[in-house]
């Protein structure tokens, strides 16, 4: 199966995890470490994956600790004590530069974001049947993770009923049209029998 019809990857959706090198919300590996999951991109291994959601409060807060830290540096060197000074200087530069890689990344989003939404919903169609990578059905946890993103828990399950395997093995697929944000959905087709 080369496209899954029900998800747009192609368009901006700010709470989706968003591939900067891809430019797309491409399907993810979770990677679990001690501090935090990574979200590591199935197309590229791009292993800072975001939402941008969940980024710029982040960005923001960094950047005022980063700043308020720099105040109190130059206030302790303008009182006389320059045996205090460095250090809040240096963890101003140090969460300074967090906040700038945050928002380097932010404005690769913006402006892609600005992009797609000039576009009409053929052309963001037709964006992701041509787009290098395409998602593909996958019965795993990650998966489920990535569609919940664009789906209701109770399209997902659908999702999984029609593209999951069957009690033979083989795959199952139904013709469902690409559904582009801002269009009304439309009911699943009824399985036979039903």
């Amino acid at each position: 199966m080369k496209n899954l019809p029900e998800i747009n990857h192609c368009i901006p959706n700010p709470k989706a995890y968003w591939c900067p090198d891809c430019k797309a919300h491409n399907t993810f590996d979770i990677v679990s470490s001690k501090s935090s999951d990574l979200y590591n991109c199935k197309a590229c291994g791009f292993s800072s994956m975001f939402s941008p959601a969940q980024v710029l409060p982040w960005k923001n807060g960094l950047f005022v600790i980063a700043g308020l830290s720099f105040l109190i540096g130059v206030s302790l060197g303008l009182s006389g004590d320059p045996n205090y000074v460095i250090p809040p200087l240096l963890l101003g530069a140090f969460f300074g530069l967090l906040a700038w890689m945050m928002a380097h990344y932010m404005k690769k989003w913006s402006a892609w974001a600005s992009a797609q939404r000039r576009k009409s919903s053929e052309e963001l169609r037709q964006e992701a049947l041509d787009h290098p990578f395409q998602p593909e059905y996958d019965n795993s946890a990650d998966f489920t993770e990535w569609a919940e993103q664009f789906l209701t828990p109770e399209e997902v399950e659908r999702f999984h009923e029609k593209y999951g395997e069957s009690e033979d093995g083989e795959k199952q697929e139904a013709g469902i049209v690409l559904r582009v944000e801002g269009e009304p959905r439309e009911p699943p087709p009824s399985a036979p029998g039903e």
